[in-house]
């Protein structure tokens, strides 16, 4: 499987990563996407559990059916939720009202640290791709202690940090406009768009978008790919003089589609993948053939959690076989060795087309201020 195709930008705003008070005030207000219908059967059958499971898993099963609903403070797309929600409801038809919210990466922690506070959160779990806040969340034990029964069949990355599981290896991908690039311009990763770009220089200056390295997953995506990959830091430096900046995957796209940017990189696979095959052929996307960073979609289930049986089936579900194959129906990458699907590439496949050297699972660590104040200090210095 050969690398596929993606990449914008706008001007950045300076913004620490581990700080969100801006963000969450604009979304505080916001109520959460609605999945599921309102109508349940709490003495509906549910469908048996893996045979690996505990026996006593049906107490579980039974206290959700008392509970009946479950909030997660997300900044996953309603898009990419649908088919792991309906797959999960059709496990557990009583869990019909699952409702998540899609904040930015900083809101998801802030918005629950913030009520958690003032007397108490609705919230059951916390979902983001955001490394250095799940680093920083570990910190301060709010994470329920549960072990899913799902662990032994994972890798032992998959609980990443004590209460904080994995579910998807989303990587970081280059997404281009196919009609403003000629097809001979079309990057198969980031050494490549710097040819292209050092070619024409004048034509490409300010025509490439780029995820800040403020935020705090173009701080992980950007910290990820100059890390792992030993000419990263050469390559930033042949290729952000031509970029602008943004911390918002929306207006990346928009952009590019637009055609105001040719291309932008850094940007979830998740989500850029997906806005290319939607996009009647316009867009196209890219792994970085010199090295793909591998960002890790996480859940955590929450000490204070109203309906924490619920909490601990759905982990469980995106844990489990079945439930990497809605992952994958979703537009996100699974990372189950036993599942086979068809509808988005899983992180094996990734392994095969790029070989396994060349895709790197960024860990989450805790980033200080000065750590990054240093990093954004470089990378501005290779922007110029």
């Amino acid at each position: 499987m050969p690398p596929t195709r993606s990449g914008t930008a706008s001007s950045p705003t300076r913004r620490n990563v581990l700080r969100g008070a801006a963000a969450l005030g604009a979304v505080a207000a916001a109520g959460p996407a609605l999945s599921g219908c309102s109508t349940v059967d709490a003495n509906a059958a549910a469908q048996p559990a893996p045979d690996y499971y505990p026996a006593d898993y049906n107490k579980i099963i039974d206290g959700s059916r008392s509970e009946q609903r479950l909030l997660i403070y997300s900044q996953t797309s309603q898009t990419n939720w649908q088919p792991i929600f309906d797959a999960f409801t059709a496990r557990y038809p009583w869990l019909a009202d699952i409702r998540a919210t899609n904040l930015g990466s900083s809101a998801v922690y802030e918005r629950y640290y913030s009520e958690k506070a003032t007397g108490g959160s609705p919230a059951d779990l916390l979902v983001s791709n955001g490394g250095p806040l799940w680093a920083d969340y570990a910190t301060r034990d709010l994470a329920a202690d549960y072990r899913s029964p799902e662990k032994d069949h994972l890798p032992d990355w998959a609980e990443i940090l004590p209460g904080v599981w994995v579910f998807t290896t989303d990587a970081s991908v280059i997404l281009y406009n196919r009609k403003t690039l000629k097809e001979s311009q079309y990057p198969d990763g980031l050494v490549s768009l710097a040819d292209v770009v050092e070619a024409k220089p004048s034509r490409f200056r300010g025509k490439i978008g780029v995820y800040d390295a403020t935020n705090a997953f173009g701080y992980s995506a950007n910290e990820g790919y100059t890390s792992t990959v030993e000419t990263g830091w050469d390559t930033f430096g042949r290729l952000l003089p031509f970029t602008k900046a943004d911390h918002s995957t929306g207006t990346l796209v928009e952009k590019v589609v637009s055609g105001e940017y040719d291309a932008s990189f850094n940007m979830s696979g998740g989500v850029a993948i997906a806005a290319a095959q939607d996009s009647s052929g316009l867009l196209g996307w890219s792994y970085y053939a010199e090295g793909t960073v591998v960002m890790p979609r996480s859940a955590s289930i929450l000490k204070t959690a109203p309906h924490p049986n619920a909490a601990r089936l759905f982990v469980d579900f995106l844990l489990s076989a079945e439930g990497q194959t809605a992952v994958a129906k979703g537009g996100l990458s699974p990372y189950r060795e036993d599942v086979r699907q068809d509808h988005h590439d899983s992180l094996q496949d990734m392994q095969r087309g790029l070989s396994a050297d060349r895709v790197h699972v960024y860990q989450y660590t805790k980033v200080t201020e000065e750590t990054q104040e240093k990093y954004v200090e470089r990378w501005d210095k290779a922007a110029g």
